[in-house]
């Protein structure tokens, strides 16, 4: 019955880390992020770049930040696959903004953990596989 999966994730994160989430994707990532106010207690962010994107609702409802990063603690909840053109820039960019990366035993991917506690790897855009 499904045909395919849309352009576009919806995740929720604590307002705590509101400023270093945005800042990750907007200054680390440079991803195009705007704000969005649909009459919440918090802006909706939406992140944009290569045609998809997602979105961030601000919520004391959303898991924290794990006080271990390894795969035992990380967030257990859906994790974002990235693509580009050069991962490697990409993890060098994530390691000098000092975020936080792991090894999950299923996979030779690194996989990082955003401010809040979201887990995403980034891949190079013509990675085939698991």
């Amino acid at each position: 019955m499904l045909s395919a999966l849309g352009a576009r994730v919806h995740i929720y994160v604590r307002p705590d880390y509101r400023a270093r989430f945005i800042a990750l994707f907007r200054h680390v990532l440079n991803c195009d992020v705007r704000e969005l106010d649909f009459g919440l207690p918090h802006p909706i962010v939406l992140v944009s770049f290569g045609g998809s994107g997602f979105s961030v609702e601000f919520t004391d409802l959303a898991t924290s930040e794990p006080a271990v990063v390894d795969d035992a603690h990380a967030f257990r909840g859906a994790w974002i696959e990235f693509r580009a053109s050069d991962a490697s820039k990409v993890h060098t960019a994530l390691d000098n903004a000092g975020i936080p990366s792991f090894a999950h035993a299923g996979s030779k991917s690194r996989y990082f953990i955003a401010p809040g506690g979201q887990v995403f790897r980034v891949l190079d855009i013509d990675y085939v596989g698991p």
